[in-house]
C-alpha cells in the first residue's frame, strides 16, 4: 500500500473505533457540560495530522474565515484559549486606543480573565454591579458610572448566553466616545435583532473550551470589522511580528513557498536588509492554536444549530419544571434568539435550605452543578488583596446575591432526555423533602 492507501485505512479504523466508543457509556453522572464529538471531528483531526504542519496552517486559516463568516464580521482570529483571546484584544486595544491608567468599565460578577487583561495592560477596571434581569450590564449602570468616572472603554460578557440592552449600551458609548468590546465566550449561537450577538461592538471574543457551546479542546477566537485592530491582534499573537499578508499560512499549503513580504515600520533602527518576518513591532506572545484544534472547530461550527436546538429544549424543560415549584426560586425565561450556556437559578433568602444543601443533594444523585464563575470578583483574594489596581462604582447587591445564592444546572448537548428526567426528579425530591 502507498501512503494514501494507509491514510484511508487509518480513517476507516478510526470510524470503527468511534462507533464502538459510542456504544460504551462510561459516565454515570449527569454532566454539567462537556464535548460532543462526532466521527467527522476525529477524521478532520487526522487530516491535520497527515498534513504534517501542525501550527497555524490551512486549517487555522479556514476556521478563522468561517468564524468571521458565521459572525457576520470581516476578520476572524483563533487563539489557544478564550482567556488568550481576551488578552490579545486588550493588548491590541491598549496599543491603538488607550494609554496607561485609562479606565475600562466591567462587571463585578463574571469570569476573571475578562478582567485580568485590563490590569495586565496597565489599564484600570471599574467594577459595576450586574443587572439581575438580564445578567448583563444595564444602560443605567453604564450612565451612572460615566457621571463619576472617566470611562474610556467597556469590556463585558454576555453572561450565560443572555443579552442585555445592546442597542442602548452602544448608543451611550457612541455619545460618549467609549470603545465597547464584548466577551461572547458563553454566547455562541445567541442573536440580537436577527444578527449574531458577536457582530456587535468593536470586537468580540470566544472560548472554545470543552464546556462551551462548541469546542476545539482548548481554544478561543476574536472577530472584528476593524482591519487595523485585526492586524495588531494577529501581531501580538504571533510573537509581536507584523504580518499583513492574507497568505500568512502559505507554507502549510505549499511547503516550497517563502513567506510573502510584509511592510517594515520605519520607526526603528534595523538594517535595510533585515528579514521582514523577524522584525518585532510589539512585545507580543505566542498564543497560536494547533492545526488539530482548528480542524476540530471547523467541524464543530457545522453543528452549532443542532446543539443550539438541544440546549433550548433542555433549558425550557427545566424552566417549565420550576414553574411548578412554589418556593421563591428565581429563574429566567429565554427568547428564541438566546442560546443558553446553562440553566441559572437564584435561591430565595430566608429559607431553611441553602445552596450547599441543594448541591449536596444533587451530588448524591450524581448530578453536576456550578456556581456563576467568580460571583463578586472583588471578594476573591486575587482582587480583594490588590484593591489599588481597580475602582468600583455603586452598590453590589446583585453580585453579592449571586455569590451567595446562585446555582447553574446543565443544558448542554451532552445531556440526554434521560439525564434531564434525572435532574427534574432529583429537584422534585429535594423540594418535597424541604
Amino acid at each position: 500500500m502507498n501512503r494514501e492507501d494507509i491514510e484511508k485505512q487509518i480513517k476507516l479504523l478510526f470510524e470503527c473505533w468511534h462507533r464502538e466508543k459510542q456504544k460504551e457509556s462510561t459516565v454515570s453522572k449527569v454532566r454539567y457540560s462537556g464535548p460532543s464529538l462526532g466521527s467527522e471531528e476525529y477524521l478532520s483531526m487526522l487530516d491535520a495530522i497527515f498534513n504534517d504542519w501542525w501550527s497555524g496552517g490551512k486549517f487555522t486559516h479556514e476556521a478563522e474565515q468561517e468564524l468571521a463568516n458565521i459572525s457576520k464580521r470581516n476578520h476572524g482570529l483563533l487563539t489557544n484559549s478564550g482567556s488568550s483571546a481576551n488578552l490579545l484584544l486588550m493588548s491590541a486595544a491598549k496599543e491603538l486606543y488607550f494609554k496607561d491608567g485609562d479606565k475600562i468599565l466591567t462587571l463585578a460578577c463574571g469570569f476573571p480573565t475578562t478582567v485580568n487583561p485590563i490590569i495586565q495592560n496597565r489599564l484600570r477596571p471599574v467594577f459595576v454591579d450586574i443587572d439581575l434581569e438580564t445578567l448583563n450590564l444595564s444602560p443605567e449602570k453604564f450612565e451612572e458610572a460615566l457621571k463619576t468616572q472617566d470611562i474610556k472603554g467597556v469590556f463585558v460578557a454576555h453572561t450565560l448566553g443572555f443579552k442585555g440592552d445592546i442597542d442602548a449600551i452602544l448608543d451611550i458609548a457612541r455619545k460618549n466616545n467609549v470603545h465597547v468590546f464584548f466577551d461572547s465566550c458563553d454566547a455562541y449561537g445567541t442573536e440580537h435583532n436577527g444578527m449574531p450577538v458577536q457582530s456587535y461592538g468593536k470586537a468580540s471574543t470566544f472560548s472554545f473550551y470543552v464546556a462551551h457551546h462548541i469546542t476545539m479542546g482548548e481554544g478561543g477566537g476574536i472577530v472584528t470589522n476593524d482591519e487595523r485592530l485585526q492586524s495588531t491582534m494577529r501581531g501580538f499573537r504571533n510573537w509581536g511580528r507584523y504580518c499583513a499578508s492574507p497568505d500568512c499560512c502559505i507554507r502549510s499549503v505549499n511547503p516550497n513557498a517563502f513567506c510573502p513580504r510584509t511592510r517594515l515600520t520605519k520607526d526603528c533602527d534595523l538594517p535595510d536588509d533585515y528579514m521582514v518576518n523577524y522584525q518585532y513591532e510589539w512585545m507580543g506572545y505566542n498564543l497560536k492554536p494547533l492545526e488539530i484544534q482548528s480542524a476540530i472547530l471547523l467541524e464543530q461550527m457545522k453543528r452549532i444549530k443542532t446543539f443550539d436546538k438541544m440546549r433550548k429544549k433542555n433549558y425550557n424543560r427545566l424552566y417549565n419544571f420550576f414553574q411548578t415549584v412554589d418556593r421563591g426560586v428565581r429563574t429566567w425565561r429565554i427568547d428564541e434568539e438566546t442560546s443558553p450556556f446553562s440553566f441559572p437559578i437564584l435561591l430565595p433568602p430566608g429559607e431553611k435550605f441553602q445552596r450547599k444543601h441543594l448541591v449536596d443533594h444533587l451530588r448524591r444523585d450524581k448530578i453536576e452543578s456550578r456556581v456563576l464563575f467568580g460571583g463578586n470578583l472583588m471578594k476573591h483574594p486575587a482582587y480583594y488583596n490588590k484593591k489599588e489596581l481597580w475602582d468600583s462604582c455603586g452598590s453590589f447587591d446583585n453580585s453579592d446575591s449571586i455569590l451567595e445564592r446562585f446555582l447553574m444546572l446543565g443544558v448542554s448537548q451532552v445531556n440526554t432526555e434521560e439525564d434531564m428526567e434525572r435532574v427534574t426528579s432529583s429537584l422534585k425530591d429535594f423540594f418535597t423533602r424541604w
